[in-house]
Protein backbone atom coordinates (compact mmCIF):
# COMPACT_ATOMS: atom_id res chain seq x y z
CA UNK A 1 0.00 0.00 0.00
CA UNK A 2 2.84 2.32 1.02
CA UNK A 3 4.63 1.55 -2.46
CA UNK A 4 1.35 2.31 -4.41
CA UNK A 5 0.97 5.91 -2.77
CA UNK A 6 4.86 6.41 -3.05
CA UNK A 7 4.36 5.25 -6.99
CA UNK A 8 1.50 7.79 -7.46
CA UNK A 9 3.16 10.96 -5.73
CA UNK A 10 5.82 10.42 -8.01
CA UNK A 11 3.72 10.17 -10.57
CA UNK A 12 1.72 13.19 -9.80
CA UNK A 13 5.24 15.13 -9.78
CA UNK A 14 6.57 14.16 -13.06
CA UNK A 15 3.27 15.36 -14.52
CA UNK A 16 3.44 18.77 -13.05
CA UNK A 17 7.04 19.02 -13.96
CA UNK A 18 6.37 18.40 -17.17
CA UNK A 19 3.20 20.40 -17.54
CA UNK A 20 5.27 23.74 -16.21
CA UNK A 21 7.62 22.90 -18.66
CA UNK A 22 4.89 22.94 -21.38
CA UNK A 23 3.38 26.30 -19.96
CA UNK A 24 7.05 27.63 -20.04
CA UNK A 25 7.02 31.00 -22.84
CA UNK A 26 9.18 31.30 -25.43
CA UNK A 27 10.08 34.81 -26.25
CA UNK A 28 12.66 36.03 -28.80
CA UNK A 29 14.36 39.54 -28.24
CA UNK A 30 15.79 41.08 -31.20
CA UNK A 31 18.89 42.66 -31.40
CA UNK A 32 20.24 45.30 -34.08
CA UNK A 33 23.53 43.17 -35.22
CA UNK A 34 26.04 46.60 -35.65
CA UNK A 35 28.83 43.85 -35.98
CA UNK A 36 27.68 41.29 -37.48
CA UNK A 37 25.60 37.76 -36.17
CA UNK A 38 28.19 36.04 -34.20
CA UNK A 39 29.76 39.11 -32.92
CA UNK A 40 26.51 40.17 -31.62
CA UNK A 41 25.32 37.02 -30.16
CA UNK A 42 28.39 36.63 -27.86
CA UNK A 43 28.19 40.22 -26.94
CA UNK A 44 24.37 39.89 -26.13
CA UNK A 45 24.94 36.46 -24.44
CA UNK A 46 25.03 37.71 -20.85
CA UNK A 47 21.68 39.71 -21.56
CA UNK A 48 19.89 36.11 -22.51
CA UNK A 49 21.57 34.72 -19.89
CA UNK A 50 20.11 37.05 -17.27
CA UNK A 51 16.40 36.89 -18.04
CA UNK A 52 16.83 33.27 -18.11
CA UNK A 53 18.42 33.24 -14.53
CA UNK A 54 16.13 35.83 -13.18
CA UNK A 55 12.75 34.98 -14.86
CA UNK A 56 12.22 31.09 -14.19
CA UNK A 57 9.92 29.12 -16.37
CA UNK A 58 10.93 31.72 -19.45
CA UNK A 59 12.97 31.12 -22.49
CA UNK A 60 14.54 34.64 -24.48
CA UNK A 61 16.43 34.09 -26.92
CA UNK A 62 18.88 36.90 -28.71
CA UNK A 63 18.37 36.53 -32.40
CA UNK A 64 20.68 39.13 -34.59
CA UNK A 65 19.04 41.11 -37.15
CA UNK A 66 19.68 43.67 -39.89
CA UNK A 67 17.31 47.36 -40.06
CA UNK A 68 15.63 45.27 -43.24
CA UNK A 69 15.46 42.14 -40.93
CA UNK A 70 14.00 43.95 -37.45
CA UNK A 71 11.24 45.83 -39.23
CA UNK A 72 10.03 42.55 -40.87
CA UNK A 73 10.58 40.97 -38.01
CA UNK A 74 8.31 43.54 -35.64
CA UNK A 75 5.68 43.57 -38.85
CA UNK A 76 5.20 39.75 -38.85
CA UNK A 77 5.63 39.65 -34.50
CA UNK A 78 8.12 36.73 -34.84
CA UNK A 79 10.07 38.72 -32.26
CA UNK A 80 8.43 39.80 -29.09
CA UNK A 81 11.02 42.29 -27.49
CA UNK A 82 13.87 44.63 -29.26
CA UNK A 83 16.90 46.01 -28.14
CA UNK A 84 17.71 48.87 -31.31
CA UNK A 85 19.08 52.49 -31.34
CA UNK A 86 15.87 55.11 -29.97
CA UNK A 87 15.96 55.94 -34.03
CA UNK A 88 15.16 52.66 -35.22
CA UNK A 89 12.57 52.39 -32.02
CA UNK A 90 11.21 55.65 -34.22
CA UNK A 91 10.87 53.83 -37.16
CA UNK A 92 9.22 51.18 -35.76
CA UNK A 93 7.16 52.73 -33.41
CA UNK A 94 5.48 54.30 -36.13
CA UNK A 95 4.05 50.80 -37.18
CA UNK A 96 3.42 48.82 -33.89
CA UNK A 97 3.17 50.40 -30.56
CA UNK A 98 6.08 49.34 -28.68
CA UNK A 99 6.70 49.74 -25.41
CA UNK A 100 10.33 51.65 -23.78
CA UNK A 101 11.31 49.32 -21.08
CA UNK A 102 14.71 50.62 -20.44
CA UNK A 103 17.49 52.36 -21.63
CA UNK A 104 21.69 51.11 -21.60
CA UNK A 105 23.92 52.55 -19.33
CA UNK A 106 26.93 51.87 -20.78
CA UNK A 107 30.19 52.16 -19.00
CA UNK A 108 33.44 52.69 -20.63
CA UNK A 109 36.67 53.27 -19.00
CA UNK A 110 35.44 53.19 -15.50
CA UNK A 111 33.18 56.17 -16.54
CA UNK A 112 29.13 55.60 -16.62
CA UNK A 113 27.45 57.99 -19.14
CA UNK A 114 24.37 57.55 -20.76
CA UNK A 115 25.33 59.25 -23.88
CA UNK A 116 27.17 57.05 -25.92
CA UNK A 117 25.37 57.04 -29.73
CA UNK A 118 26.97 58.88 -32.44
CA UNK A 119 29.47 59.14 -35.34
CA UNK A 120 32.82 59.41 -36.11
CA UNK A 121 33.45 60.33 -40.01
CA UNK A 122 37.14 58.75 -40.43
CA UNK A 123 39.82 59.11 -42.89
CA UNK A 124 43.06 57.51 -43.36
CA UNK A 125 45.87 59.44 -41.54
CA UNK A 126 48.08 59.28 -44.46
CA UNK A 127 45.64 60.33 -47.15
CA UNK A 128 45.84 64.02 -47.06
CA UNK A 129 42.23 65.00 -46.48
CA UNK A 130 42.41 68.07 -44.16
CA UNK A 131 38.59 69.02 -43.46
CA UNK A 132 35.04 68.36 -44.71
CA UNK A 133 35.19 70.06 -48.07
CA UNK A 134 38.17 67.78 -49.23
CA UNK A 135 35.75 65.18 -49.55
CA UNK A 136 34.30 66.77 -52.06
CA UNK A 137 34.25 64.16 -54.99
CA UNK A 138 35.26 61.20 -52.90
CA UNK A 139 33.98 57.90 -52.33
CA UNK A 140 32.14 57.57 -48.59
CA UNK A 141 31.32 54.92 -46.99
CA UNK A 142 28.40 54.06 -44.32
CA UNK A 143 26.34 51.14 -42.84
CA UNK A 144 22.66 52.30 -44.70
CA UNK A 145 20.60 54.58 -45.67
CA UNK A 146 18.61 54.59 -42.39
CA UNK A 147 21.42 53.52 -40.43
CA UNK A 148 21.54 56.34 -37.39
CA UNK A 149 25.11 56.04 -36.14
CA UNK A 150 26.43 54.22 -39.45
CA UNK A 151 25.08 57.00 -41.52
CA UNK A 152 22.45 59.61 -40.38
CA UNK A 153 24.18 61.15 -37.75
CA UNK A 154 27.61 61.57 -40.24
CA UNK A 155 24.99 62.98 -43.05
CA UNK A 156 23.75 66.15 -40.29
CA UNK A 157 27.59 66.78 -39.49
CA UNK A 158 28.60 66.72 -43.29
CA UNK A 159 25.54 68.97 -43.46
CA UNK A 160 26.59 71.05 -41.40
CA UNK A 161 30.24 71.49 -42.43
CA UNK A 162 28.80 73.28 -45.71
CA UNK A 163 28.47 69.74 -48.01
CA UNK A 164 25.51 68.16 -49.33
CA UNK A 165 26.72 64.18 -49.36
CA UNK A 166 24.20 63.49 -52.05
CA UNK A 167 25.85 65.53 -54.88
CA UNK A 168 29.22 66.20 -53.47
CA UNK A 169 30.30 62.82 -52.54
CA UNK A 170 30.26 59.04 -53.99
CA UNK A 171 27.83 57.26 -51.54
CA UNK A 172 28.28 53.39 -50.83
CA UNK A 173 25.82 51.43 -48.59
CA UNK A 174 27.96 48.20 -47.10
CA UNK A 175 25.33 47.27 -45.11
CA UNK A 176 26.36 45.53 -41.68
CA UNK A 177 28.34 44.73 -39.93
CA UNK A 178 30.47 48.15 -39.52
CA UNK A 179 33.65 46.33 -38.97
CA UNK A 180 34.13 46.02 -43.09
CA UNK A 181 33.97 49.77 -42.87
CA UNK A 182 36.89 50.76 -41.77
CA UNK A 183 38.32 47.44 -43.52
CA UNK A 184 37.72 48.87 -46.73
CA UNK A 185 39.67 52.63 -45.48
CA UNK A 186 42.60 50.40 -44.36
CA UNK A 187 42.52 48.96 -47.63
CA UNK A 188 42.02 52.29 -49.58
CA UNK A 189 38.66 51.03 -51.05
CA UNK A 190 37.12 54.32 -50.18
CA UNK A 191 38.42 57.79 -49.51
CA UNK A 192 36.38 58.25 -45.92
CA UNK A 193 34.18 56.35 -43.70
CA UNK A 194 30.67 57.17 -41.22
CA UNK A 195 31.53 54.65 -38.64
CA UNK A 196 29.45 54.31 -35.15
CA UNK A 197 31.29 56.32 -31.96
CA UNK A 198 33.58 53.75 -30.27
CA UNK A 199 33.64 51.08 -33.24
CA UNK A 200 37.45 52.09 -34.03
CA UNK A 201 38.33 51.77 -29.95
CA UNK A 202 36.57 48.72 -30.04
CA UNK A 203 38.10 47.22 -32.75
CA UNK A 204 41.98 48.72 -32.10
CA UNK A 205 41.38 47.03 -28.47
CA UNK A 206 40.11 43.36 -30.20
CA UNK A 207 43.72 43.92 -32.52
CA UNK A 208 41.82 43.97 -35.48
CA UNK A 209 43.21 47.17 -36.71
CA UNK A 210 45.14 50.12 -35.55
CA UNK A 211 43.71 52.93 -34.31
CA UNK A 212 46.86 55.08 -35.15
CA UNK A 213 46.39 54.49 -38.70
CA UNK A 214 43.14 56.44 -38.96
CA UNK A 215 41.99 60.10 -37.55
CA UNK A 216 38.56 62.23 -37.68
CA UNK A 217 38.23 64.39 -40.37
CA UNK A 218 35.22 66.52 -38.20
CA UNK A 219 36.16 66.48 -34.79
CA UNK A 220 33.66 67.12 -32.09
CA UNK A 221 34.17 67.23 -28.32
CA UNK A 222 32.32 64.84 -26.18
CA UNK A 223 32.57 63.12 -22.49
CA UNK A 224 33.64 59.82 -23.62
CA UNK A 225 37.26 58.61 -24.63
CA UNK A 226 35.89 57.98 -28.31
CA UNK A 227 37.13 60.05 -31.59
CA UNK A 228 33.71 61.86 -31.91
CA UNK A 229 32.48 63.84 -35.01
CA UNK A 230 28.75 64.35 -33.75
CA UNK A 231 26.60 65.03 -30.86
CA UNK A 232 26.16 61.77 -28.44
CA UNK A 233 22.25 60.51 -28.48
CA UNK A 234 20.54 58.15 -25.89
CA UNK A 235 21.58 54.37 -26.17
CA UNK A 236 20.20 51.53 -27.01
CA UNK A 237 16.83 50.43 -25.19
CA UNK A 238 14.82 47.72 -24.20
CA UNK A 239 11.36 48.02 -25.78
CA UNK A 240 8.46 45.68 -25.65
CA UNK A 241 5.93 44.45 -28.59
CA UNK A 242 2.24 44.77 -27.83
CA UNK A 243 2.12 41.00 -27.88
CA UNK A 244 3.91 41.04 -24.44
CA UNK A 245 1.66 40.82 -21.44
CA UNK A 246 1.83 44.03 -18.74
CA UNK A 247 3.03 40.87 -16.42
CA UNK A 248 5.91 39.88 -18.51
CA UNK A 249 6.83 43.25 -19.50
CA UNK A 250 7.06 44.35 -15.45
CA UNK A 251 8.71 41.44 -14.55
CA UNK A 252 11.56 41.98 -17.35
CA UNK A 253 11.84 45.43 -16.62
CA UNK A 254 12.44 44.79 -12.83
CA UNK A 255 15.28 42.47 -13.64
CA UNK A 256 16.89 45.07 -16.03
CA UNK A 257 16.74 47.77 -12.74
CA UNK A 258 17.95 45.49 -10.86
CA UNK A 259 20.67 43.31 -12.90
CA UNK A 260 23.63 42.34 -10.04
CA UNK A 261 26.86 45.69 -10.13
CA UNK A 262 28.48 43.08 -11.99
CA UNK A 263 26.63 42.25 -14.47
CA UNK A 264 28.46 43.23 -18.02
CA UNK A 265 24.29 45.87 -19.17
CA UNK A 266 23.46 48.15 -16.46
CA UNK A 267 20.13 49.47 -17.64
CA UNK A 268 17.97 52.51 -16.04
CA UNK A 269 14.75 54.63 -16.57
CA UNK A 270 13.95 54.77 -20.64
CA UNK A 271 15.26 58.09 -22.33
CA UNK A 272 13.58 60.47 -23.78
CA UNK A 273 13.55 60.50 -27.85
CA UNK A 274 12.99 64.05 -28.37
CA UNK A 275 16.23 64.88 -29.53
CA UNK A 276 16.47 61.68 -31.70
CA UNK A 277 13.05 62.61 -33.67
CA UNK A 278 14.41 66.58 -34.16
CA UNK A 279 17.30 65.16 -36.13
CA UNK A 280 15.47 62.23 -37.94
CA UNK A 281 13.20 65.49 -39.29
CA UNK A 282 16.57 67.54 -40.18
CA UNK A 283 17.48 64.36 -42.22
CA UNK A 284 13.62 64.35 -43.83
CA UNK A 285 13.45 60.56 -42.20
CA UNK A 286 11.28 60.80 -39.73
CA UNK A 287 8.39 58.53 -40.20
CA UNK A 288 5.37 61.58 -39.61
CA UNK A 289 6.90 63.33 -42.25
CA UNK A 290 5.45 60.91 -44.54
CA UNK A 291 2.11 60.85 -42.85
CA UNK A 292 0.23 62.81 -45.69
CA UNK A 293 1.05 60.77 -48.12
CA UNK A 294 -0.31 58.30 -45.44
CA UNK A 295 -3.82 60.55 -44.93
CA UNK A 296 -4.30 60.77 -48.79
CA UNK A 297 -3.90 56.93 -49.18
CA UNK A 298 -6.58 56.48 -46.01
CA UNK A 299 -8.78 58.92 -48.05
CA UNK A 300 -8.32 57.32 -51.37
CA UNK A 301 -9.38 53.99 -49.95
CA UNK A 302 -12.56 55.48 -48.09
CA UNK A 303 -13.92 57.08 -51.24
CA UNK A 304 -12.44 54.39 -53.57
CA UNK A 305 -15.69 53.94 -55.54
CA UNK A 306 -15.68 57.71 -56.21
CA UNK A 307 -12.69 57.79 -57.49
CA UNK A 308 -13.08 54.86 -59.35
CA UNK A 309 -16.13 56.34 -61.36
CA UNK A 310 -13.88 59.84 -61.97
CA UNK A 311 -10.78 57.50 -63.18
CA UNK A 312 -13.15 55.81 -65.37
CA UNK A 313 -14.34 59.30 -66.91
CA UNK A 314 -11.15 60.91 -66.77
CA UNK A 315 -10.06 57.85 -69.06
CA UNK A 316 -12.68 58.51 -71.34
CA UNK A 317 -12.28 62.07 -71.64
CA UNK A 318 -8.58 61.61 -72.04
CA UNK A 319 -9.38 58.50 -74.94
CA UNK A 320 -11.51 60.31 -76.71
CA UNK A 321 -9.60 63.75 -76.99
CA UNK A 322 -6.69 61.41 -78.12
CA UNK A 323 -9.33 59.85 -80.74
CA UNK A 324 -10.46 63.38 -81.26
CA UNK A 325 -6.56 64.87 -81.79
CA UNK A 326 -5.63 61.58 -83.82
CA UNK A 327 -8.37 62.51 -86.28
CA UNK A 328 -7.11 65.92 -86.84
CA UNK A 329 -3.94 64.78 -87.41
CA UNK A 330 -4.77 62.23 -90.01
CA UNK A 331 -6.92 65.02 -91.85
CA UNK A 332 -4.70 67.75 -91.62
CA UNK A 333 -1.80 65.10 -93.22
CA UNK A 334 -4.82 64.33 -96.35
CA UNK A 335 -4.72 67.89 -96.63
CA UNK A 336 -1.07 68.32 -96.77
CA UNK A 337 -0.62 65.59 -99.01
CA UNK A 338 -3.74 66.69 -101.22
CA UNK A 339 -2.22 70.11 -101.27
CA UNK A 340 1.09 68.63 -102.11
CA UNK A 341 -0.29 66.99 -105.00
CA UNK A 342 -2.19 69.99 -106.49
CA UNK A 343 1.20 71.78 -106.16
CA UNK A 344 2.53 69.48 -108.18
CA UNK A 345 -0.87 68.30 -110.58
CA UNK A 346 -0.39 72.46 -111.25
CA UNK A 347 3.35 72.57 -112.33
CA UNK A 348 2.97 69.53 -113.82
CA UNK A 349 0.25 71.36 -116.17
CA UNK A 350 2.47 74.77 -116.10
CA UNK A 351 4.85 72.67 -117.93
CA UNK A 352 3.47 70.76 -120.30
CA UNK A 353 1.78 73.66 -121.48
CA UNK A 354 5.24 75.33 -121.77
CA UNK A 355 5.90 71.99 -123.53
CA UNK A 356 3.12 72.35 -125.43
CA UNK A 357 4.69 75.56 -126.66
CA UNK A 358 7.95 74.78 -127.22
CA UNK A 359 7.12 71.94 -129.01
CA UNK A 360 5.14 73.85 -131.33
CA UNK A 361 7.84 76.50 -131.51
CA UNK A 362 10.51 73.76 -132.15
CA UNK A 363 8.20 72.23 -135.38
CA UNK A 364 7.83 75.46 -136.78
CA UNK A 365 11.64 76.34 -136.76
CA UNK A 366 12.48 73.19 -137.88
CA UNK A 367 9.70 73.16 -140.90
CA UNK A 368 11.15 76.55 -141.70
CA UNK A 369 14.79 75.90 -141.81
CA UNK A 370 14.66 72.32 -143.19
CA UNK A 371 13.94 73.55 -146.53
CA UNK A 372 17.10 76.34 -146.81
CA UNK A 373 19.45 74.01 -145.23
CA UNK A 374 18.17 71.55 -148.03
CA UNK A 375 18.66 73.99 -150.33
CA UNK A 376 22.24 75.11 -148.74
CA UNK A 377 23.08 71.40 -148.75
CA UNK A 378 22.27 71.21 -152.86
CA UNK A 379 23.58 74.18 -154.08
CA UNK A 380 26.94 72.98 -152.12
CA UNK A 381 26.63 69.80 -153.65
CA UNK A 382 26.80 70.80 -156.79
CA UNK A 383 28.63 73.41 -156.67
CA UNK A 384 31.00 70.46 -155.90
CA UNK A 385 30.45 68.45 -158.49
CA UNK A 386 30.91 71.17 -160.61
CA UNK A 387 34.47 72.03 -159.74
CA UNK A 388 35.92 68.72 -159.20
CA UNK A 389 34.91 68.26 -162.70
CA UNK A 390 37.41 71.96 -163.94
CA UNK A 391 39.95 70.76 -161.18
CA UNK A 392 40.25 68.51 -158.62
CA UNK A 393 42.50 70.85 -156.27
CA UNK A 394 40.61 73.67 -156.68
CA UNK A 395 41.00 76.38 -153.39
CA UNK A 396 36.92 76.59 -152.89
CA UNK A 397 36.45 72.81 -152.46
CA UNK A 398 37.37 72.35 -148.66
CA UNK A 399 35.17 75.63 -148.25
CA UNK A 400 32.06 73.74 -150.07
CA UNK A 401 32.23 70.37 -148.19
CA UNK A 402 32.42 72.53 -144.52
CA UNK A 403 29.44 73.91 -146.05
CA UNK A 404 28.01 70.64 -146.83
CA UNK A 405 28.71 69.22 -143.87
CA UNK A 406 27.24 71.66 -141.62
CA UNK A 407 24.69 71.89 -143.42
CA UNK A 408 23.98 68.68 -142.48
CA UNK A 409 24.40 68.77 -138.94
CA UNK A 410 22.14 71.25 -138.78
CA UNK A 411 19.54 68.80 -140.53
CA UNK A 412 20.55 66.27 -138.31
CA UNK A 413 20.05 68.13 -135.12
CA UNK A 414 16.62 69.66 -136.43
CA UNK A 415 15.73 65.64 -137.50
CA UNK A 416 16.64 65.23 -133.49
CA UNK A 417 14.54 68.24 -132.29
CA UNK A 418 11.31 66.88 -134.66
CA UNK A 419 11.77 63.48 -133.61
CA UNK A 420 11.43 64.30 -130.12
CA UNK A 421 8.43 66.52 -130.66
CA UNK A 422 6.82 63.29 -131.83
CA UNK A 423 7.86 61.17 -129.29
CA UNK A 424 6.32 63.49 -126.69
CA UNK A 425 3.23 63.27 -128.82
CA UNK A 426 3.20 59.75 -128.07
CA UNK A 427 4.79 58.80 -131.13
CA UNK A 428 7.11 55.50 -130.62
CA UNK A 429 11.35 56.03 -130.56
CA UNK A 430 13.14 55.47 -133.52
CA UNK A 431 16.15 54.10 -132.82
CA UNK A 432 17.36 52.37 -136.39
CA UNK A 433 19.76 54.96 -137.13
CA UNK A 434 21.67 55.43 -133.40
CA UNK A 435 25.39 54.96 -133.85
CA UNK A 436 28.17 54.44 -131.44
CA UNK A 437 29.77 57.96 -130.35
CA UNK A 438 33.11 58.59 -129.19
CA UNK A 439 32.83 60.19 -126.32
CA UNK A 440 36.73 61.76 -126.40
CA UNK A 441 36.13 62.95 -130.00
CA UNK A 442 32.65 64.53 -129.86
CA UNK A 443 34.25 66.66 -126.71
CA UNK A 444 36.84 68.35 -128.48
CA UNK A 445 34.67 67.93 -132.15
CA UNK A 446 32.27 70.51 -129.83
CA UNK A 447 35.36 72.65 -128.56
CA UNK A 448 36.48 73.30 -132.19
CA UNK A 449 32.89 74.14 -133.53
CA UNK A 450 32.30 76.09 -131.39
CA UNK A 451 35.65 78.34 -131.71
CA UNK A 452 36.00 78.49 -128.15
CA UNK A 453 39.58 79.48 -128.61
CA UNK A 454 38.80 82.33 -130.77
CA UNK A 455 35.11 83.13 -129.02
CA UNK A 456 36.50 82.64 -125.07
CA UNK A 457 40.39 82.85 -125.07
CA UNK A 458 40.14 82.50 -121.24
CA UNK A 459 38.43 79.31 -120.80
CA UNK A 460 40.40 76.37 -120.47
CA UNK A 461 39.64 72.77 -121.86
CA UNK A 462 40.68 69.78 -119.27
CA UNK A 463 39.51 66.06 -120.02
CA UNK A 464 40.07 62.87 -118.23
CA UNK A 465 38.31 60.63 -120.89
CA UNK A 466 39.24 57.43 -122.17
CA UNK A 467 39.63 57.64 -126.85
CA UNK A 468 37.81 54.28 -127.35
CA UNK A 469 34.81 55.19 -124.57
CA UNK A 470 31.77 55.35 -126.91
CA UNK A 471 27.67 55.50 -126.56
CA UNK A 472 24.93 54.50 -128.47
CA UNK A 473 23.19 57.71 -129.23
CA UNK A 474 21.03 59.75 -132.29
CA UNK A 475 23.23 61.63 -134.31
CA UNK A 476 24.57 64.24 -133.06
CA UNK A 477 22.74 64.59 -129.86
CA UNK A 478 26.01 63.88 -127.46
CA UNK A 479 27.37 67.48 -129.05
CA UNK A 480 24.23 69.09 -129.05
CA UNK A 481 24.10 68.62 -125.84
CA UNK A 482 27.57 69.43 -124.71
CA UNK A 483 27.39 72.44 -127.16
CA UNK A 484 24.67 73.72 -124.73
CA UNK A 485 26.57 72.93 -121.77
CA UNK A 486 30.11 74.34 -122.61
CA UNK A 487 28.03 77.80 -123.87
CA UNK A 488 26.57 78.26 -120.33
CA UNK A 489 29.86 77.94 -118.13
CA UNK A 490 31.13 79.83 -120.82
CA UNK A 491 28.85 83.00 -120.89
CA UNK A 492 28.86 82.21 -116.97
CA UNK A 493 32.54 83.19 -116.52
CA UNK A 494 34.11 79.49 -115.97
CA UNK A 495 37.83 79.99 -116.89
CA UNK A 496 38.27 76.12 -116.98
CA UNK A 497 35.87 73.17 -118.04
CA UNK A 498 36.68 69.50 -116.84
CA UNK A 499 35.06 66.87 -118.75
CA UNK A 500 35.55 63.43 -117.87
CA UNK A 501 33.03 60.40 -118.14
CA UNK A 502 33.34 56.24 -116.74
CA UNK A 503 31.55 53.47 -118.13
CA UNK A 504 29.27 51.53 -115.88
CA UNK A 505 26.71 48.82 -115.44
CA UNK A 506 24.29 48.68 -118.27
CA UNK A 507 25.73 52.75 -119.29
CA UNK A 508 28.00 55.35 -119.48
CA UNK A 509 28.54 58.29 -116.94
CA UNK A 510 29.70 61.96 -118.32
CA UNK A 511 30.76 64.52 -115.82
CA UNK A 512 30.74 68.52 -116.97
CA UNK A 513 32.34 70.71 -114.13
CA UNK A 514 33.26 74.53 -114.09
CA UNK A 515 34.63 76.62 -111.74
CA UNK A 516 32.13 79.94 -112.81
CA UNK A 517 30.71 80.25 -109.33
CA UNK A 518 27.85 77.78 -108.99
CA UNK A 519 24.00 78.94 -108.79
CA UNK A 520 21.63 80.19 -106.66
CA UNK A 521 19.48 77.58 -105.08
CA UNK A 522 15.87 78.92 -106.28
CA UNK A 523 17.21 78.61 -109.54
CA UNK A 524 18.93 75.61 -109.35
CA UNK A 525 16.05 74.10 -108.61
CA UNK A 526 14.11 75.37 -111.47
CA UNK A 527 17.15 74.60 -113.56
CA UNK A 528 15.48 72.51 -116.65
CA UNK A 529 12.13 74.41 -116.31
CA UNK A 530 10.91 75.91 -119.75
CA UNK A 531 11.55 79.99 -120.40
CA UNK A 532 13.61 79.91 -116.86
CA UNK A 533 16.89 82.22 -117.20
CA UNK A 534 18.48 84.78 -115.61
CA UNK A 535 20.54 86.16 -118.83
CA UNK A 536 18.40 89.19 -120.48
CA UNK A 537 19.83 87.86 -124.11
CA UNK A 538 18.81 84.34 -122.96
CA UNK A 539 15.13 82.20 -124.02
CA UNK A 540 15.72 79.82 -120.76
CA UNK A 541 15.23 76.78 -123.40
CA UNK A 542 19.22 75.49 -123.48
CA UNK A 543 18.85 73.01 -120.34
CA UNK A 544 15.35 72.31 -120.87
CA UNK A 545 16.00 70.97 -124.18
CA UNK A 546 19.00 69.19 -123.45
CA UNK A 547 16.80 67.43 -120.71
CA UNK A 548 14.26 66.20 -123.40
CA UNK A 549 17.11 65.45 -125.23
CA UNK A 550 19.03 63.55 -123.27
CA UNK A 551 15.88 61.72 -121.78
CA UNK A 552 14.82 60.65 -125.44
CA UNK A 553 17.92 58.75 -125.69
CA UNK A 554 17.19 56.51 -122.38
CA UNK A 555 19.38 58.98 -119.94
CA UNK A 556 19.17 61.00 -117.26
CA UNK A 557 20.95 64.56 -116.41
CA UNK A 558 21.38 66.29 -113.25
CA UNK A 559 22.55 69.30 -112.22
CA UNK A 560 24.11 70.42 -108.68
CA UNK A 561 26.76 72.92 -106.87
CA UNK A 562 29.80 71.42 -106.59
CA UNK A 563 33.18 72.60 -106.07
CA UNK A 564 36.05 72.18 -108.75
CA UNK A 565 39.32 70.78 -108.48
CA UNK A 566 41.01 74.03 -108.14
CA UNK A 567 38.77 74.73 -105.55
CA UNK A 568 36.71 77.48 -106.49
CA UNK A 569 32.71 76.98 -107.01
CA UNK A 570 31.19 75.76 -109.57
CA UNK A 571 28.48 73.57 -111.20
CA UNK A 572 28.36 69.67 -112.04
CA UNK A 573 26.42 68.51 -114.28
CA UNK A 574 26.09 64.83 -115.00
CA UNK A 575 24.38 63.03 -117.90
CA UNK A 576 24.15 58.94 -117.45
CA UNK A 577 23.15 57.27 -120.75
CA UNK A 578 21.68 53.76 -120.23
CA UNK A 579 22.95 51.02 -122.50
CA UNK A 580 21.61 47.41 -123.19
CA UNK A 581 22.87 44.64 -124.80
CA UNK A 582 20.93 45.93 -127.98
CA UNK A 583 22.80 49.46 -127.89
CA UNK A 584 20.64 51.53 -125.67
CA UNK A 585 17.24 50.77 -127.86
CA UNK A 586 15.14 50.21 -125.23
CA UNK A 587 14.42 51.34 -121.83
CA UNK A 588 11.90 54.34 -121.07
CA UNK A 589 12.66 57.22 -123.62
CA UNK A 590 9.49 59.44 -121.96
CA UNK A 591 10.61 62.89 -122.61
CA UNK A 592 8.33 64.26 -120.01
CA UNK A 593 9.75 66.47 -117.50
Amino acid sequence: MGCNVVRCLTLLASVWMLGSVAWAGSWNVGVLAMRGEVSTRAHWQPLETLLNQQIPGEQFHIQPLDLQQMQEAVNRGTVQFVVTNPAQFVQLNSHAALRWLASLRSTRGGKATSNVIGSAVLVRRDSGIVNAHDLIGKTVGAIDAQAFGGYLLGYKALSDAGLRPERDLHLTFTGFPADALLYLLREKAVQAVIVPVCLLEKMDEEGLIRKADFRAVISYPTSIPCVTSTPLYPDWSFAALPAVSDELADRVTRVLFNAPQNAVFRWGAPASTREVEALLRDVRQHPQQRQLWLDVKSWFIQHRLAMGAAGIVLLLLTLNYIWVMLLVRRRGRLLERNNVLLRKQEQALETARQMSVLGEMTSGFAHELNQPLSAIRHYAQGCLIRLRGQDQQHPLLPALEQIDEQAQRGADTLRNLRQWVSQAQGNPVMTDDWEPINIHDAIHHVWQLLRMAQQFPTVALQTQVDNSLTVTLPTVLLEQVLANLVLNAAQAGAKTVWFSACSEEHGVRILVQDNAGGIDDAQLYQAFQPFMTTRKEGMGLGLAICQRLVRYANGDISIKNHPASDGLAGVAVTLHFKQTQEGGRRGNNSSVG
